[in-house]
């Protein structure tokens, strides 16, 4: 059983304020949580991998995760990366290049 949580901070166009985006999951629910500065979803398995389906359908967002497959396949990453498994502290995983 595992509970990890990662996330990146960008910048939100709307308050000019940096934000987390953070991943969180947990094997002993299975769920998986999306949280965006103060706005949080959380979903079953079942719901993610509906979701997952949906944006590999979409070609808008189709897009956005094939440049990003291509940048992680390259070893390139637009972003640090942070990880946690109690979410006060937090380890950089992987830096901005």
């Amino acid at each position: 059983m595992s509970f990890n949580t990662e996330k990146i901070i960008v910048k939100n166009e709307d308050t000019g304020k940096d934000e987390d985006v953070k991943l969180f999951y947990s094997t002993i629910t299975d769920n998986v949580g999306i949280t965006c500065g103060d706005q949080e979803v959380f979903l079953t398995q079942d719901q993610f991998e509906a979701l997952a389906y949906l944006m590999r359908r979409c070609f808008f967002t189709r897009d956005m995760l094939d440049k990003m497959q291509v940048a992680i396949n390259r070893c390139e990453c637009p972003y640090n990366v942070f990880s946690s498994h109690n979410e006060s502290t937090w380890d950089l995983e992987v830096e901005k290049d």
